[in-house]
């Protein structure tokens, strides 16, 4: 049986996203799924806040690992298209972010609630917890809002995933200090709902 190149390459960086060095296979795991903002672009993922926000919880005492699944350019629906690939069985967690770039390439807002709802229900199909991002406008927090309420999703503003005041040299992206503060902002959040999940789970 041959198999083809694309395949092969796929595999490889799917098992290096799952099976990185240092992770622990007994370690709660939370996914981070978004864009370019998750994937820390121009810090690099070793300062984005999933990094940040993992060691966080681990200096807190948990046991958890938080998968990056950032990709740069990213829009709602290819996170929605790869996100069985992404969150592997046994996630406990996924922080989902993005929409900026469904924006930017005039994706509809009936287009983009589609994505947002199918991501939402399929996680909730797999009894994952979810934390979803606002979007830093006002009509879709109330529509993000009422889909996180919809299918059991934990809402949080724009402004715990995305901080302005922290812009780096492109006037978008955040830089390290911002990546952080959202880590630290995020932080009670995750926190609550690991407990709240290694609870249900004895």
């Amino acid at each position: 049986m041959i198999v083809p190149r694309g395949l092969i390459a796929g595999l490889i960086v799917l098992s290096t996203f799952l099976f990185a060095p240092g992770a622990h296979s007994q370690s709660a795991l939370v996914v981070a799924l978004g864009d370019s903002n998750t994937a820390g672009y121009g810090v690099g993922r070793e300062n984005a806040f999933p990094a940040r926000l993992q060691a966080m919880l681990r200096s807190n005492g948990y046991d958890v690992r938080v998968a990056n699944a950032g990709i740069s350019g990213d829009t709602l629906r290819n996170m929605l298209a790869r996100l069985d690939s992404y969150v592997p069985p046994g996630t406990r967690l996924v922080i989902v972010q993005g929409g900026y770039n469904d924006v930017m390439i005039g994706s509809s807002s009936a287009a983009m609630a589609a994505s947002i709802e199918g991501i939402l229900s399929r996680l909730a199909a797999r009894r994952i917890n979810t934390v979803l991002c606002g979007f830093f406008h006002r009509g879709w927090d109330a529509a993000g809002r009422a889909m996180a309420r919809k299918y059991g999703a934990t809402f949080v503003d724009g402004s715990a995933c995305y901080d302005p005041r922290y812009r780096g040299w492109d006037g978008l992206h955040m830089t390290a200090v911002g990546h952080q503060v959202v880590a630290a902002r995020l932080l009670p959040r995750v926190e609550g709902m690991l407990v709240q999940t290694t609870a249900a789970a004895r």
